[in-house]
């Protein structure tokens, strides 16, 4: 199994630095000092023939709404191809496969007049040491209906992560995760661009490390300091990083950082130096983190597994899809979405000032037989 494919699996073990804080974060529900999740307002089921996997993002574009994921057997399987689906009312739902076979990792992008989607093209019949090559690629469309051939848009072997637009630019975060060895050559990286297809390098947000672990001095394997556990510490394989800017330019970064809780980053303008400190979330590991700002909200969604809730309270089957509120430089569990087994990336989308659309797959329904579905709610937030 190659890197690239493992690193989409569940990851069933938590870091002993973790093991504490989700320990502390279950008693706090139990004993009643958080506040109860919230529940949604609504669960819609948008696709639901056994083969969607893998949200990627969800856009409003022309007064109509879109949500992309992966079509296959699997959560990454030979047959994976990207499907649109779009709606003007959230009821009613039409689809429209946009790639060939070999596709996953989906992301939308509105560019003025056109809708572009990212996918990452693998090469499952040449392995490497490492893993599958890799190519991303774009396709647009004018219409919604018609989408160009896709082509590729970047370098081999880094991996688009959720663009987004800030003040008339375009940003995205890369990572080449499962086509180099775990360790200092892996990196997560910041990139811009004008139109949505030239891309160019920004910065290193952060790299692996060839001797992971934390301790209470720095070193070249442990250069990152968590001010909230006052510990440094390193990463053998981040990637899977969501942006978020604020008003004031501030960028905030978000990324799956394997051993750890969720890595929790900033920079500011020009985003050239991202900050030491950074953060070690006490909360969740958010893998397949996305984030979006709706109203005063930041909201954060990504997976919860079920060993972050240790005393069993949150009856969680394998994982489950967490919504997420950034607060206080930390993500606070605000609820829990249907799921289970397989799920957790997702793709959000403001709804009001105080309710978040958040669109995203599970296979709770399928296990233990194959299979996985979309589904889309209305979730509030205050």
């Amino acid at each position: 199994m190659s890197l690239k494919i493992r690193r989409r699996k569940l990851l069933t073990s938590t870091a002993a630095l973790g093991a504490g804080f989700l320990t502390g974060t279950a008693a706090a529900y139990a004993a009643g000092r958080l506040k109860p999740l919230a529940r949604p307002n609504w669960v819609r089921k948008v696709y639901s023939n056994g083969r969607g996997w893998h949200v990627g993002n969800m856009v409003q574009w022309k007064g109509t709404w879109y949500i992309c994921f992966v079509d296959g057997t699997g959560h990454v399987s030979e047959d994976s191809r990207i499907r649109v689906i779009s709606s003007t009312d959230l009821k009613t739902w039409t689809s429209q496969a946009v790639t060939g076979t070999t596709h996953i990792d989906p992301q939308l992008l509105p560019v003025g007049d056109k809708l572009f989607m990212y996918a990452v093209r693998l090469d499952l019949q040449t392995k490497t040491d490492f893993g599958s090559r890799s190519w991303e690629v774009m396709a647009s469309t004018t219409d919604g209906k018609n989408w160009s051939e896709p082509k590729q848009c970047f370098v081999m072997n880094n991996d688009f992560w959720h663009p987004t637009e800030f003040r008339g630019r375009f940003y995205v975060t890369c990572d080449n995760a499962g086509h180099v060895p775990d360790g200092r050559s892996c990196r997560v990286d910041l990139l811009t661009s004008e139109d949505g297809e030239q891309w160019t390098w920004v910065s290193e947000i952060l790299h692996g490390s060839d001797k992971p672990g934390s301790g209470s001095k720095p070193s070249e394997h442990q250069p990152y300091f968590d001010e909230l556990n006052s510990v440094y510490f390193g990463t053998r394989r981040p990637s899977e990083t969501a942006l978020c800017f604020f008003n004031d330019g501030r960028l905030l970064a978000i990324t799956r950082a394997v051993g750890f809780m969720a890595c929790i980053s900033t920079a500011v303008p020009p985003y050239t130096n991202w900050k030491n400190p950074r953060r070690l979330s006490h909360t969740s590991r958010c893998y397949g983190a996305a984030i979006q700002r709706v109203g005063k909200h930041v909201v954060v969604t990504g997976r919860y597994q079920a060993d972050q809730n240790p005393d069993g309270s949150l009856g969680i089957n394998g994982a489950a899809t967490g919504v997420f509120l950034y607060e206080d430089g930390d993500i606070k569990l605000h609820a829990l979405l249907p799921s289970g087994v397989d799920t957790g990336y997702a793709g959000i989308q403001p709804l009001s000032e105080n309710e978040a659309l958040v669109a995203w797959y599970s296979s709770h329904e399928h296990a233990p037989n194959p299979g996985s579905s979309i589904y889309l709610a209305s979730v509030p937030l205050d």
